[in-house]
């Protein structure tokens, strides 16, 4: 006997690039990649008997995606991923759920000699945001935000000792070292009124003022006061989850060369690499 216990479709991998144009040729560019899936238990007759009744096709949810983007009016991707799910949910009664996850490329205005930014020009920075909006029949939509690829290094200040020792360990203390990491975050809110892309830049400034001008300890400590930062200056984020690989760079031996190493010359290791995770939530005070 089989049964199925879990079931959602849909469409991945759209691409849409959306253009809101405004006056003097002074543009907003939002470039990224949709997954549309839907949930409802009337799909499982098209598990169970093939019958096809209540599929809506995925080159219709395809279409639905550009369709809302030029109709609807957004000033975050967050926004936009509410109003899909609410359109689905409105259009096909069946729809139990709806999960829309974007993958936006961040494009920043250019600026000329002149010193002035460009309203119609850009250049592509490396870090992605990333947004989930999950919504459901009768519920607020839950939406998640998040970057990935934000490489960040610093060439001093941050330093490794204390550390448990055994037989095992051959890593040597250290006061001051390379320390270097790609950025993946997301985080929750506690409400829907947000200016989502306020946050954004606010969660990488935090990401900028800690790296930056705290001493490190260890990647933990750094990780846990940036996700503090976040929530103590952003009040509608609930819960931040951060990853920081170690991407080590560790001084060359220059003594099989009998030339003394000065620390200015680093050898950097892809693999394998510290990892290190945490989910830092917002503490709420019992009266």
């Amino acid at each position: 006997m089989a049964t199925l216990i879990d079931n959602r479709y849909g469409k991945a991998r759209v691409r849409v690039l959306r253009v809101f144009k405004g006056p003097n040729d002074y543009h907003k560019v939002f470039d990224f990649d949709c997954r549309v899936l839907l949930r409802g238990a009337e799909f499982s007759e098209t598990y169970l008997t093939g019958d096809n009744s209540k599929v809506v096709a995925t080159d219709t949810m395809k279409n639905t995606v550009y369709v809302i983007a030029q109709k609807e009016e957004f000033k975050s991707l967050e926004e936009y991923g509410i109003l899909l799910g609410k359109h689905f949910l409105a259009t096909y009664s069946w729809v139990n759920g709806v999960e829309v996850v974007m993958r936006e490329n961040q494009w920043r205005r250019i600026k000329t000699s002149n010193g002035k930014e460009q309203g119609h020009s850009f250049q592509r920075d490396r870090e992605i945001h990333s947004v989930t909006v999950t919504s459901s029949r009768d519920k607020s939509p839950v939406v998640v935000s998040g970057i990935d690829d934000l490489l960040i290094m610093k060439t001093t200040q941050s330093g490794f000792e204390g550390f448990h020792r055994d037989k095992y360990t051959s890593l040597k203390e250290t006061k001051d070292r390379i320390f270097a990491t790609v950025v993946t975050a997301n985080w929750t809110y506690n409400t829907l009124s947000v200016d989502y892309s306020k946050v954004f830049e606010q969660f990488k400034l935090s990401v900028f003022d800690i790296f930056a001008q705290t001493y490190s300890r260890s990647v933990q400590e750094t990780l846990y006061l940036i996700a503090k930062d976040v929530i103590t200056k952003v009040p509608q984020v609930e819960q931040v989850h951060l990853s920081l690989p170690n991407k080590h760079a560790f001084g060359f031996d220059f003594s099989r060369l009998n030339i003394e190493n000065n620390q200015t010359v680093f050898q950097p290791v892809e693999e394998p690499s510290g990892l290190i995770e945490g989910t830092i939530k917002r503490s709420h005070s019992r009266l």
